[in-house]
């Protein structure tokens, strides 16, 4: 039944709290669930049960004051544990935080317990012998933790440590991306992947399973970076060596689809979908870039959608919007991407669209500040470059357009698009910026041929 694996699943974390307040470097700062949840919540409760029972007896045992209240400090360090284990998980995990709340409780019980054992026990030739068991525990406890400081002050390092002891740990490597994630510095996830494989050198190992989520990560960073083939190679390494993984699925079927092998993406994101625990908005989203591949428009227009209403986020409303752009529906495609841009007012991609919905709708200065925008937030925009020199062309805005030609030229030399563009607007190649007459527009004998605009951006390109 539910209520008894999370009440399992409670005790488990528990008692692993209660472990990381006596020594918080023994265990991970936030544990994966064990594999056989009901035998780890019986031996839990068994051994919590335990610590309160032989604390009970040792206090009828001495009957002692002294006694009394140590089996009491340490029945309230306990209580203290299942409550800061409830508090502790989901958003507000890892569970190491709670090491702060009970730690004070737990550390007191035992120095209490210990004096009280060394007052029955030591002896009267012993002085202080309250004293010095009290100060000894104590002080075993300030280097213990203490020597934790830095672990427990910060969640960061916390996921690092979980990372650490697990390669597998999804939920980890989910924390330590989302801040990269919701500043879009997609290219830094390289180095979380490079620093996840370093801590498991073992990759190298075909047997080895614990860097399946690392290779996934540095498959999703190599898409990023536009490197198909590379991210290709990671994510059949991690589907690979972990089959059993839904996560590294979809990371697989959307290099498969950037890749250009668009019916095998979407033969694994369907598959992914007939099964559980995947992710279906990231499966989606996968499965409606392979459609796009494919050339079927308006499948992956739906696919798009249906991803977006499990959750999918960016990548996939720019998707959405790229593809109502090219079906011509442009007020379904401004709808998608303002959202976008309202969000985050650097969204190169965002900004490229919009400007290119203002561009077909004829609105010169919506676009050319569209452009301009776009190019602002992100200079090695070649599309958005490449459509600013046409639109300024068209209008008849010659030295402008031939300014943007020069900065594609410069900026994108092996870009086959260079040499037609100045062809198109008359731009030397040359040194000079004398353009040869015949090549002007409205002169007889012009070399013109006005390109289209360069196509929506998916974000996947």
């Amino acid at each position: 039944m539910p209520w008894l694996a999370e009440l399992a699943l409670h005790l488990c974390r528990a008692l692993h709290l209660v472990v990381l307040a006596i020594a918080p470097t023994w265990l991970s700062p936030e544990p994966l669930p064990a594999d056989a949840l009901a035998l780890s919540g019986l031996l839990a409760a068994a051994a919590l049960a335990a610590a309160l029972g032989l604390s009970a007896w040792f206090a009828a045992r001495l009957d002692t004051r002294l006694a009394r209240n140590g089996a009491a400090l340490l029945w309230i360090a306990l209580a203290a544990a299942l409550a800061a284990t409830l508090y502790f998980r989901g958003p507000r995990a890892p569970l190491a935080q709670g090491v702060v709340f009970i730690a004070l409780p737990l550390w007191a019980a035992l120095a209490t317990l210990a004096a009280a054992a060394a007052e029955r026990w030591l002896g009267s030739s012993f002085k202080h012998r309250r004293m010095g068991a009290a100060i000894v525990v104590i002080g075993l406890g300030v280097v213990q933790l203490n020597g934790a400081a830095p672990l427990l002050g910060s969640r960061e390092r916390m996921w690092w440590a979980a990372l650490r002891r697990d390669g597998a740990h999804l939920r980890a490597i989910d924390e330590l991306t989302r801040p990269i994630r919701e500043r879009r510095k997609l290219d830094e996830l390289d180095g979380v992947a490079a620093r996840c494989l370093r801590m498991h050198p073992a990759a190298a190992a075909p047997t080895e399973p614990a860097t399946c989520a690392c290779l996934a990560l540095r498959a999703e960073a190599r898409l990023h970076a536009r490197n198909a083939g590379a991210a290709l190679r990671d994510a059949e390494s991690a589907r690979e060596r972990c089959p059993e993984q839904s996560s590294t699925r979809a990371v697989l079927a959307e290099a498969l689809a950037v890749a250009g092998r668009p019916e095998r993406a979407e033969a694994e994101a369907r598959a992914a979908l007939l099964e559980e625990g995947g992710d279906p908005s990231r499966l989606r989203y996968a499965l409606a870039l392979a459609l796009e591949r494919a050339g079927r428009l308006a499948e992956a227009r739906a696919e798009a959608d249906r991803a977006i209403d499990a959750g999918a986020g960016r990548k996939a409303q720019l998707l959405a919007g790229a593809l109502a752009i090219l079906a011509g529906d442009l007020d379904g495609a401004k709808a998608r991407l303002t959202p976008l841009a309202e969000q985050d007012p650097s969204d190169a991609e965002a900004l490229y669209n919009l400007a290119l919905i203002a561009d077909k709708r004829g609105d010169y200065n919506g676009a050319r500040q569209g452009y301009l925008a776009a190019l602002k937030a992100e200079p090695r925009s070649a599309d958005a470059r490449y459509n600013l020199a046409l639109l300024t062309f068209r209008a008849g805005i010659v030295e402008e357009s031939r300014h943007h030609v020069r900065k594609f030229l410069d900026s994108f030399p092996d870009d086959p698009r260079g040499s037609q563009l100045a062809q198109t607007t008359g731009t030397p190649l040359g040194k000079t910026d004398k353009a040869d007459g015949s090549a002007l527009p409205g002169r007889p004998g012009a070399r013109r041929s006005l390109q289209e605009p360069a196509a929506a951006s998916s974000g996947s390109r």
